[in-house]
């Protein structure tokens, strides 16, 4: 398994063009840059190599790259920063009709906020109007809970409800766990697990789903996918997301499976640990990276 191990980008570069690179566990932890990092972009910029940020924030574009400034990784060492809260943007102000269920065309959608302010960014300029009850909905949207999550079963009761009235819920942020300073978070790709569970419908936008990817992809065209790598740390998101659509994926070991992982440097007991992780999300990454350097 090791053999897949590779020092950092610098090793990759005359293989691809594009590199589609994860946010939280990857670039950085929420509040602080990892070491090597930005040397790293600064190499592929040099290189020409076109980096594309790729996350499954629910926030939108602006607030995403504004966070990134602040961190200290300036604008003009990525192309785009793509999240699933601004494809989702996209997808809701179709106003798809799958979403209805208590108002009919031309009447706005009306969609109920789990979380609140990330879901209202989406909404903001939509023509969707905001409910305020399971009873008044058409649907309802998951999209952030930031660092500090409110605990798993706070929405246990109006989702009960929502399943009984047969609403949907969009997920704007499939991710099950997510990166914090204090170690790992619930994300509200659980919630949006639970519910699916439970026998309610779920749209999932974001990694693995292939939509956020041929979004990314169509802006990349001509460039063939296979010239296209996707850097990541979660097997289930970032590699499945990947092979998904046929292009490459490298893991970054010091991510969210870090903890389940430990180091290259143990050998087998490494290599059958990975190994395990990989027969249970069904994916396999074509490299490794000890973390994201060039």
């Amino acid at each position: 398994m090791t053999a897949r191990l590779v020092d950092g980008l610098g090793a990759l570069a005359p293989r691809y063009d594009a590199f589609l690179l994860d946010q939280f566990g990857v670039l950085h932890d929420g509040t602080t840059v990892y070491p090597g990092v930005v040397d790293c972009l600064e190499a592929l910029k040099g290189a020409g190599k076109r980096v594309i940020i790729l996350s499954n924030s629910g926030t939108r574009r602006e607030a995403n790259c504004e966070r990134l400034a602040r961190l200290g990784i300036p604008q003009e060492l990525y192309e785009d920063f793509v999240t699933s809260g601004e494809v989702t943007r996209a997808y809701l102000g179709a106003a798809p009709y799958e979403l209805r269920s208590r108002t009919t065309a031309p009447a706005p959608l009306r969609c109920l906020p789990l979380s609140g302010e990330s879901e209202r960014a989406i909404l903001e300029g939509l023509a969707i109007d905001e409910a305020a009850t399971v009873a008044d909905a058409d649907f309802l949207m998951v999209a952030s809970f930031g660092q500090d999550p409110p605990p798993p079963d706070a929405f246990n009761d109006l989702l009960a409800g929502a399943k009984d009235r047969n609403l949907t819920l969009v997920c704007a942020n499939p991710d099950v766990k997510g990166v914090s300073p204090n170690g790992l978070i619930h994300a509200p790709g659980a919630l949006a697990a639970d519910y699916e569970a439970a026998g309610g419908r779920v749209v999932y936008i974001g990694k693995p789903h292939p939509l956020i990817y041929r979004h990314v992809l169509r802006n990349l065209a001509p460039l063939p996918s296979s010239r296209v790598l996707a850097v990541g740390d979660s097997l289930s998101h970032d590699v499945a997301g990947a092979q998904g659509v046929g292009i490459a994926s490298a893991l970054v070991i010091e991510g969210i499976h870090h903890e389940e992982l430990g180091s290259p440097a143990e050998g087998e007991a490494f290599d059958s640990r990975l190994a395990a992780l990989e027969r249970r999300a069904h994916v396999q990454a074509d490299y490794l990276l000890q973390r994201l350097a060039w």
